[in-house]
């Protein structure tokens, strides 16, 4: 009894003396931005939208031009995409339901760096061709923004992550002298709470508009940053 009496003792005494701090530390990064992201997107025209129900013939028309324009993003890197829909647009009145027109939506998600901006005015070029000769359909002039991919956004938080890692030393170093005590780190870990301080400038854009060729925006950089939670265990 005497002898688990004088363990419980000294194992109190080395808690006792023990000093854990969790700390939480951010690692950041300003990186450049390289790829350029645009969201093109058919919409009804007016005529459509007030239509009414929709006849075989013009459901026709709006699929063959829909379905060319998918032929024509096929045959670039730049947009990927092309599902649509053609919805009816219902107005209800009591107990009265009536068509009033009809709602397409298409779009094609496009990704590109710089240098190819006349494949994409090209590639915008050739999709209102097409929409000019339906006039059921509209062309809305897209706007383009620089944004960081999420790629690049897991290659930053391991960089910072290494980087912090290779500093560990010197914050057991700090925290020993601090506390006069011997400081050894434990449980590093980054959550999730990612942020992203991106500043954009997004290209000017005019609705229905194809008169002259969209320029890039101006690029600038975006700051990442990272927590990192840890845990120095002092004795």
């Amino acid at each position: 009894m005497k002898l688990i009496l004088l363990v419980s003792i000294f194992v109190n005494i080395i808690f006792a003396n023990e000093l854990i701090i969790t700390k939480t530390f951010t690692s950041s990064k300003e990186t450049e931005v390289n790829f350029l992201f645009s969201d093109i997107s058919i919409i009804s025209s007016s005529k459509l939208r007030n239509i009414g129900e929709l006849s075989s013939n013009n459901r026709d028309k709006i699929t063959n031009t829909l379905n060319s324009i998918i032929n024509v993003a096929n045959k670039n890197d730049v947009c990927k995409g092309g599902s649509f829909s053609i919805t009816p647009i219902i107005n209800y009145n009591k107990d009265n339901r009536k068509t009033i027109g009809q709602n397409v939506n298409f779009s094609l998600n496009c990704k590109f760096i710089k240098d190819d901006i006349d494949t994409y005015n090209k590639l915008l070029l050739d999709i209102n061709n097409h929409i000019a000769n339906n006039d059921l359909l509209a062309l809305p002039q897209p706007s383009i923004n620089y944004r960081i991919t999420d790629d690049e956004i897991n290659n930053i938080k391991e960089e910072l992550f290494d980087t912090f890692l290779s500093k560990i030393s010197q914050i057991e170093d700090k925290y020993s002298k601090i506390l006069d005590k011997k400081c050894n780190a434990n449980n590093i870990n980054y959550g999730e709470n990612l942020k992203i301080q991106p500043i954009q400038r997004n290209a000017k854009a005019q609705d229905f508009v194809m008169s002259a060729a969209t320029l890039p925006p101006i690029k600038d950089n975006t700051r990442i940053e990272i927590d990192i939670t840890t845990q120095l265990i002092c004795k």
